[in-house]
């Protein structure tokens, strides 16, 4: 059935082009998601969405070729994109339908889509589906470096986003990395360089988008102050007698120094910080080179390091399980209360068994 990924392109384009809402367009090697998650959460705040109209945004990270025509035909996740043969002619005979009816009738005023650039060349066959009014990098880090080879060539596919904006739109840029001014030369619009770090850069964004898009300041805040993180992003939470920070959605390089960052950053004093890091996917060549790079860092700032999978060994951390179910079974006995605990890279939080010493809220490392 690969004549779905052309039929869905083609309604969501012609959809698109028919309503013409302001696109807000996000990639970034760290931080994409939570940044158009933040944006989104601001905009879509009552008396924000009343001013600017109608959001939509994307949601269950559907920003790849068949996620993003599916967001601009309002599909809101995965689930809702059929596997199986019968259900996929099912929805080919729906689609035109369902795009005639968002022509016709409550359309966004305002998208706010992720753009999640695989490899080379990916970047402009969803530039082709829809072209931002507001271009966003977030930052640039060894992400996919297994198929893209070098940074050089990571920058080179997420400046198409930078290129493709409109000339009386806007692009900003996380200016801590070192392809700024190589971003800066390919906009065809006006730049915003922005600084900050993790969540700090997401606000900091958002707060840029917003006063591009003339809404006061004065709403935006506590807009802002309503944002909830996403789960697996930095998130932190408070169990009885442990503070941890779950990042454990994905993980490369650049979002584990980050999320290190965090951790020694929020560690309160007495406390013990602990950081049990899984691997990082999808680096190529680079990958020992890179789990060996984010292990000296880690080491530099942590009390008690753990490592979880085969790469993880190159951490060389204090502690090392094979994998996360052993990982969950054995934790506790090296956990003390008080601990601040950073989670990162394939691992997942869920209720269950305890991470930490006492309490009843309690939780467990599995495998995604």
């Amino acid at each position: 059935m690969k004549i779905i990924e052309p039929y869905l392109n083609f309604w969501a384009r012609l959809t698109v082009k028919i309503r013409k809402p302001l696109v807000i367009g996000i990639t970034g090697s760290v931080g994409k998601s939570t940044t158009a998650a933040m944006i989104s959460s601001v905009l879509t705040h009552p008396p924000i969405e009343k001013m600017i109209g109608k959001v939509g945004y994307t949601q269950d990270n559907m920003n790849d070729d068949i996620g993003l025509p599916a967001t601009l035909l309002r599909f809101h996740n995965w689930s809702e994109i059929p596997h199986n043969r019968s259900a996929k002619l099912l929805m080919l005979c729906k689609i035109p339908f369902r795009a005639l009816s968002l022509i016709l009738g409550n359309y966004p005023k305002v998208l706010v889509l992720e753009y999640g650039a695989g490899w080379s060349g990916h970047m402009r066959q969803l530039i082709n589906i829809v072209s931002p009014d507001i271009a966003i990098v977030t930052t640039i880090g060894p992400a996919h470096l297994e198929r893209f080879k070098t940074l050089e060539g990571i920058a080179r596919e997420k400046s198409r986003l930078v290129q493709s904006a409109s000339p009386s739109g806007l692009v900003i840029l996380g200016e801590d990395h070192e392809f700024v001014s190589f971003l800066e030369a390919k906009a065809n619009a006006p730049v915003i360089k922005v600084s900050g770090k993790g969540t700090e850069l997401s606000r900091n964004i958002t707060l840029a988008v917003c006063k591009h898009m003339g809404i006061p300041e004065e709403i935006v805040s506590p807009a802002l102050e309503n944002f909830i993180n996403l789960k697996g992003r930095l998130d932190v939470i408070e169990l009885t007698d442990t503070t941890v920070i779950d990042d454990s959605y994905n993980a490369n390089p650049l979002s584990v120094k980050f999320g290190l960052d965090m951790l020694e950053k929020i560690t309160k004093p007495g406390q013990r910080r602990v950081a049990i890091l899984g691997t990082m996917a999808e680096l190529g060549e680079e990958s020992v080179r890179l789990h060996e790079e984010v292990g000296q860092y880690a080491r530099e700032r942590v009390d008690l390091l753990v490592g979880v999978g085969e790469l993880a060994k190159w951490y060389q951390p204090n502690t090392w399980f094979d994998n996360s179910g052993e990982c969950a079974e054995s934790i506790n006995n090296y956990l003390r209360k008080g601990d601040c605990v950073f989670i990162k890279g394939g691992l997942r939080f869920h209720q269950g068994i305890s991470i930490g010493q006492h309490g009843a809220n309690r939780q467990k490392i599995e495998e995604k």
